[in-house]
């Protein structure tokens, strides 16, 4: 009986999140359908109110042309995002890419110092050296 206390605890809290997570969705849910419901009576109003000023016609006109300009400028922003986020990952993976490069080839270096012996260990560290010091200069001009 004591090797199931554990487990009961931990169903019992698990439980417990999937029951607070439930209610959590259900609010939300709650809180969204009014806040719509709000919304579509606001431009129910202000249809009403622009056909009383104006002709129906030109109220609906007015509303749709609103609308879509204010799509027309999420969109913008929602695309420009995009490509800011992609820019993102593009430099975060080159950025990776170039540290992942730089391992190998310092790893690589390393194997070729260590296997050479006498006078030719120091003409070999130096191109090494100068091979790795070329390789990576060659990125520099390349950050925006």
């Amino acid at each position: 009986m004591a090797l199931t206390a554990p487990f009961a605890a931990a169903a019992n809290r698990a439980s417990t999140a999937v029951r607070s997570a439930g209610q959590s969705v259900a609010l939300y849910g709650v809180i969204g359908l009014l806040g719509v419901t709000g919304a579509g009576f606001l431009v129910a109003a202000l249809y009403i109110g622009l056909s009383q000023a104006t002709t129906p016609l030109a109220a609906a006109i007015l509303m749709g042309t609103g609308f879509l300009a204010i799509a027309g400028i999420i969109l913008a922003v929602v695309i420009a995002r995009g490509k800011r986020k992609k820019r993102e990952h593009q430099r975060v993976a080159a950025n990776t890419a170039m540290a992942a490069s730089t391992i190998s080839l310092a790893t690589t270096a390393i194997r070729l110092v260590s296997r050479v012996r006498g006078p030719m260990l120091v003409p070999a560290a130096l191109a090494a050296l100068a091979a790795g010091w070329y390789l990576s200069s060659m990125n520099d001009g390349d950050d925006d």
